[in-house]
């Protein structure tokens, strides 16, 4: 039974054309919510590339598709952080994640998987409604996005705009 569910939470992440949250998938498999956290952990440790995104577990599929990417280091408060990331997306950028360069750490990041401005709205509103603390705040708000784009054109119109917003280190 279990490696029934898991075979088919595998099958259903694979052909999911958005992101599939854990309670969406407990609730369809009848099961909770830890469970599904711990069938996703098995799955990963059994090669599987699941990525956990602010909206739910991806299948990461090896795109044939030529991309542009670029790695942006930024600096801004945290109410700026709806500008921002829509200041990306309205250029044709991608955000797919937010690293931090920690002192003791290194390098802590996660994936966003920002790709229009319902996302970053679905985003900006678990923020205020979360007790939010950005990983920007353990460095000062110095942080790097990794942008995905169609064209380099496009990277370019995000980085004008992230310059001439002030953001850009």
């Amino acid at each position: 039974m279990i490696k029934q569910r898991r075979t088919d939470l595998l099958q259903l992440l694979k052909t999911a054309e958005t992101p599939l949250n854990g309670q969406i998938l407990a609730e369809k498999f009848h099961v909770t919510r830890q469970i599904i956290v711990q069938d996703i952990a098995v799955l990963r440790a059994d090669g599987a590339p699941i990525i956990s995104t602010n909206r739910g577990y991806i299948y990461k599929t090896n795109d044939t598709a030529k991309y542009y990417h670029q790695l942006f280091k930024v600096k801004h408060t945290i109410e700026d952080i709806e500008v921002e990331l829509l200041a990306i997306v309205d250029n044709g950028g991608r955000v797919q994640n937010i690293m931090v360069e920690h002192p003791v750490y290194g390098e802590i990041q996660t994936y966003l998987k920002l790709t229009c401005r319902r996302d970053v709205q679905h985003f900006i509103q678990q923020i205020h409604e979360t007790n939010f603390r950005g990983l920007s705040e353990l460095t000062d708000g110095v942080h790097y996005h990794l942008v995905e784009a169609d064209s380099q054109q496009d990277l370019d119109y995000v980085e004008k705009a992230l310059e001439e917003m002030g953001f850009l280190i």
